[in-house]
């Protein structure tokens, strides 16, 4: 149910339906998704950093508009204070 509402609040922003899917069939159950909102990101610098860890990872990425960003950032600044 959890993964639903996510999964509506995401489409509402501005993220597609495609990525929404790509996602929730990457994590199995028991697992985790960690989301990063980057700009300008060096992909392989980010792979770098999260090598040093012990768990094994997948990265899945898609771009938003600026507008959709500005959403997204409201978004979770709303459920911060909400929460």
């Amino acid at each position: 149910a959890t993964a639903g509402a996510l999964s509506g609040k995401l489409g509402d922003i501005g993220i597609d339906d495609s990525f929404i899917k790509e996602v929730s069939e990457a994590v199995e159950p028991g697992e985790s998704a960690l989301f990063m909102l980057t700009r300008d990101a060096q992909m392989e610098r980010i792979e770098e950093e999260l090598s040093d860890f012990e768990y094994e990872f997948e990265i899945i990425q898609t771009n938003l508009s600026p507008e959709d960003e500005t959403q997204l950032r409201e978004t979770f600044a709303a459920e911060e204070v909400a929460g």
